[in-house]
């Protein structure tokens, strides 16, 4: 490696490979993303199911959402890899008056901030999912410009769109920490060596917490055991995503086939992967429950991943308050891959530019130790 860049990116995910991106857009390519993996996709970015949806309930997280669905339109024809890319929509059922209420004011708020999100009855949702059974279910919300994807070629493509830039992504290269001087990252220190650099952006996910300390920056994030299945190819039935709030369950069917989900299960904290039988067991009466023609569809995969949650379910974007050239990308509470291009955006605009086109004044550092916190509600799975 070089012992020598401008920018220096810790993380070889999808938010890590968004700013490398960004950063080559503006004219900044001495960059090198660095990754301890041996291959991608082995972190999150590897193990989310694809959901992308523009309804929150935080006018951020909406303009991350709406802004990156845009930039997710056009990345199949910029990386030149097919991403699977279908506008199939979100429908969110609840089965208490209390989640309707919650869905109801949601709605209205998504929609003073131009989501097209409207409150549908029963009947209408099975007119949305025809197979969908509506037995308990008093209504819910739908957005059709939401949808999903295939996470891997978007990070496929995206590396491809860095190599051709010249742009290197370091695989098995450990940071083992930081050398600082006068307030600053001098110098990130690797099991391969030590990269001297201007600019050290942390997109490390359930890992970013660890390395900030080791910059001697508290990000209280912590990692988040979440479970996740697919099934066997089954003929299309079910456009889009569909989620249950009475257990937090997530379903989709890819354009391929499968069924993909997961759900609000108790989860683990840590960063352990392991899968477990209850979560298939729970996981199957949740979706029989919705669908009860699935009963015997056949189980392909089933593995684990880490969220990496915020103590608000906010992410934590940009430069830390206290080492000046250190930015941060990380706490995206499992839904980064959504907001990824945005994210990635943001700290390159910060980068080139000390401004960002996003308000992103909710999403500081600082905002834990000055008590600024207001909780994202609509996090699933």
């Amino acid at each position: 490696m070089r012992n020598r860049r401008d920018v220096v990116v810790i993380g070889a995910g999808i938010v890590g490979l968004m700013t490398a991106h960004h950063l080559v857009k503006r004219g900044v390519k001495d960059v090198v993303v660095l990754d301890r993996a041996p291959s991608l996709l082995l972190g999150a970015s590897g193990r989310n199911g694809g959901g992308i949806r523009a309804q929150w309930t935080s006018v951020e997280n909406i303009e991350l959402a709406r802004r990156s669905i845009e930039q997710f339109k056009a990345l199949a024809s910029e990386t030149g890899q097919h991403t699977w890319f279908r506008q199939g929509g979100y429908l969110f059922l609840a089965r208490t008056e209390e989640q309707l209420a919650q869905l109801r004011k949601a709605a209205e708020f998504q929609n003073r901030h131009g989501v097209r999100t409207r409150m549908v009855g029963p009947e209408e949702a099975r007119d949305i999912v025809p197979d969908v059974s509506v037995t308990g279910v008093l209504g819910g919300t739908y957005n059709p410009d939401d949808g999903t994807l295939f996470p891997w070629p978007v990070v496929h493509g995206v590396a491809d769109l860095l190599k051709h830039e010249g742009v290197p992504i370091e695989l098995n290269t450990t940071v083992t920490g930081f050398r600082r001087s006068n307030g600053r990252i001098a110098a990130v220190e690797t099991e391969r060596g030590e990269i001297q650099a201007d600019h050290i952006v942390l997109a490390a996910g359930a890992w970013s917490r660890e390395l900030a300390a080791r910059a001697d920056v508290e990000v209280p994030t912590h990692p988040e055991r979440h479970e996740i299945l697919v099934t066997e190819a089954l003929k299309p039935f079910l456009k889009p995503m569909v989620v249950d709030l009475a257990n937090g369950l997530y379903c989709s069917q890819a354009m391929r086939g499968e069924l993909v989900g997961g759900l609000g299960y108790p989860h683990h904290e840590g960063p352990s992967w392991a899968s477990t039988f209850d979560f298939l067991q729970a996981f199957a009466a949740a979706l029989t429950r919705l669908f009860p023609s699935l009963g015997g569809v056949n189980v392909l995969r089933q593995w684990a991943g880490s969220y990496d949650m915020s103590p608000d379910h906010k992410p934590i974007l940009g430069r830390t308050p206290t080492v000046e050239n250190l930015y941060v990308a990380c706490g995206l509470a499992g839904h980064g891959f959504m907001i990824a291009p945005m994210a990635g955006q943001t700290i390159a605009e910060l980068i080139t530019s000390g401004r960002t086109s996003l308000d992103i004044r909710k999403f500081r550092l600082g905002r834990f130790a000055e008590g600024d916190i207001e909780a994202e509600t609509m996090v699933i799975g």
